[in-house]
């Protein structure tokens, strides 16, 4: 090969080298100086009894409810190990449900409205300081926790840089208000990055897989099989903030009551969670 020809292919590798280099991107959730934010968040669920197909649809019992929720976002102090604390609160809130009260779904508002989270996160996403109960709604309690349904939607990033195609893997130890630790298994992958009002974005696919298990003095519920859900999460790259996510979860949770020992049926139970992030 002679020098011309050699220096050719040379300056092609690195031509392509460079090329490489500008397709990866570092994503990371501003956690210094990030401005405050306003997210439309909500969530439909539809709980029905798990029974066999040839059972009669006017049989078959189900309940089903919404919540729409304003929440506003601030960071309140930053670390100097790059962490931040900050404050999730509900502005405004409208529920509805197909077996619920007026009374009962007076109460849930006004309980939604009290609502005001503190946690500490990390520019991968990862936060702590934050306690809750379990993943799923449960079908019998009316009183809705923001918390689960925010922390579902909730990416958490890699520190290395990424190429559309991408893929990682998290697993993130969730501790309930009773000190109970389940493992929530997260899967991710850069599908890709485009502009949108001058704005570079990162489209995520995400899924996410995890086993029902609480207890309290009254029942047991658990689930036979993981609960699985998958979805996307749009990031604002520069900015460090998601601007808007959708999840889909479906699973069966099983009811054990601790005084008669009796067991109801599987309970179906499907989630939609939408994220958006919205201006004053």
């Amino acid at each position: 090969m002679n020098r011309i020809a050699l220096l050719s292919l040379l300056f092609s590798l690195l031509t392509v080298f460079v090329a490489c280099e500008d397709k990866s991107i570092s994503l990371g959730f501003n956690t210094q100086n990030p401005t405050p934010e306003n997210y439309e968040l909500k969530s439909s669920l539809h709980v029905l009894l798990d029974v066999p197909k040839n059972v009669p649809v006017e049989m078959q019992q189900s309940m089903s409810a919404k919540v729409e929720v304003l929440v506003h976002s601030e960071l309140l102090a930053a670390y100097d190990d790059g962490t931040g604390r900050f404050m999730l609160r509900v502005d405004s809130a409208n529920y509805s449900s197909d077996n619920r009260s007026v009374e009962e779904t007076d109460h849930i508002q006004r309980y939604l409205k009290t609502q005001l989270v503190q946690y500490k996160m990390g520019s991968d996403g990862e936060m702590s300081s934050v306690r809750f109960d379990e993943m799923v709604a449960l079908p019998d309690v009316g009183d809705i926790d923001i918390r689960r349904i925010f922390l579902k939607v909730q990416p958490v990033l890699p520190s290395s840089p990424l190429a559309v195609g991408d893929t990682w893997e998290r697993q993130q130890m969730l501790t309930d208000d009773n000190n109970k630790q389940s493992v929530v298994y997260k899967w991710f992958k850069l599908e890709e990055v485009f502009d949108r009002d001058g704005v570079k974005i990162a489209k995520l696919r995400m899924n996410v897989r995890y086993k029902q298990n609480s207890e309290d003095d009254a029942q047991i519920m658990e689930s036979p099989d993981f609960v699985l859900g998958s979805g996307t999460i749009l990031f604002d790259i520069a900015a460090g903030k998601v601007v808007e996510g959708e999840l889909d979860i479906e699973g069966k949770v099983r009811v054990i009551e601790k005084k008669d020992g009796d067991t109801i049926p599987d309970l179906r139970v499907r989630q939609k969670i939408t994220l958006r992030s919205v201006r004053e």
